[in-house]
């Protein structure tokens, strides 16, 4: 029976809490209401909107961007600046300018302003009441995309010739200064391991630090490449003697040099003797030197490197 009257006495209790509780936030939402539907003047900074910039001008961004206002009106009204950053449009079509800046005058323009707020919604005061915009001439130019990669193949795959971007160039749109400087647009890094299949890929252009300020035709490119199993081989070279003075006969040794070259199997039979060059310079002797060096002044455009096991060739001049 006692366990029974503090059950009751307990929920008597905690009833009584709960109806305090509920007068207390009624109280504070009848006050909060009262003052939203009171007017005040509140300082919002504004995020200025350009518009109707002529096409072949553009507003640089480091130019003034904002302005305060301040605003008189009731309190609910003030609620949406504070929650998200409020911008305001400042028209272009009719600002004065110099060669190298608008100028927005509060004087002129306030009509404007005025107009973008609601007809219970008094504008108090802009600060500044003068805002220059630095602008530039718009300027095109065709720049090349520039493939980042870090792509590692499956033992003895590797890509035939170069990798293919598409497009290889991107149009790029901006103040003259900025867009002159920029000479090509990289991509984002394309890392891939153990590839032993054709690459063919989306990649996103890695913009530069000044992107605001520019727009780009593209903001991808595909990345594509032919992958093959590729082999080593050598084959024996004849070494010629290039730039010897007329009145002087040589002698040199090695006359043939091995080549080793690295191709896919596919282009593998098409290597011959006959597709390499192999030639040292006469003009390029130190003095007192004894040895020739040998260099690859051609080679066939299928295989992927070439070298010379051969680092010097012997001579004597013969008299």
């Amino acid at each position: 029976m006692n366990l029974f009257k503090q059950n009751i006495l307990s929920y008597l209790k905690s009833k009584r809490l709960n109806v305090f509780l509920l007068f207390v936030v009624l109280a504070f939402l009848f006050s909060v209401l009262s003052k939203l539907s009171k007017e005040y003047t509140h300082s919002f900074t504004f995020k200025i909107n350009a518009i109707n910039v002529p096409e072949e001008h553009v507003i640089l961004n480091d130019s003034t961007n904002a302005m305060t206002i301040d605003l008189t009106t009731y309190g609910f009204k003030h609620i949406k600046y504070y929650l998200t950053q409020p911008e305001i449009d400042v028209d272009f079509s009719n600002l004065s300018k110099t060669p190298s800046h608008y100028k927005w005058i509060e004087a002129n323009e306030l009509s404007k302003i005025i107009n973008q707020f609601d007809a219970n919604i008094e504008v108090k005061n802009i600060t500044p009441d003068t805002i220059s915009f630095k602008y530039d001439v718009n300027s095109v130019k065709m720049v090349p995309v520039k493939l980042v990669s870090n792509i590692k193949f499956f033992a003895g795959y590797d890509v035939v010739g170069d990798y293919g971007l598409e497009p290889d160039s991107v149009k790029v749109i901006g103040p003259k200064s900025v867009v002159e400087a920029i000479i090509d647009i990289k991509t984002k890094p394309l890392n891939l391991e153990n590839v032993n299949s054709n690459i063919d890929q989306a990649i996103e252009l890695n913009l530069p630090n000044n992107s605001e300020d520019i727009k780009i035709s593209k903001g991808t490119v595909r990345v594509n490449g032919n992958v093959e199993k590729f082999t080593e081989g050598t084959i024996d070279v004849p070494v010629s003697v290039i730039n010897t003075p007329e009145n002087v006969k040589i002698n040199f040794y090695p006359k043939i040099v091995p080549v080793v070259f690295y191709t896919s199997l596919s282009d593998f039979k098409s290597i011959s003797s006959s597709s390499f060059l192999v030639q040292c310079d006469f003009k390029d002797i130190k003095e007192n030197s004894t040895y020739l060096i040998p260099r690859i002044a051609k080679q066939p455009e299928t295989i992927k490197s070439a070298k010379l096991n051969v680092k010097q060739i012997e001579f004597i001049i013969v008299k």
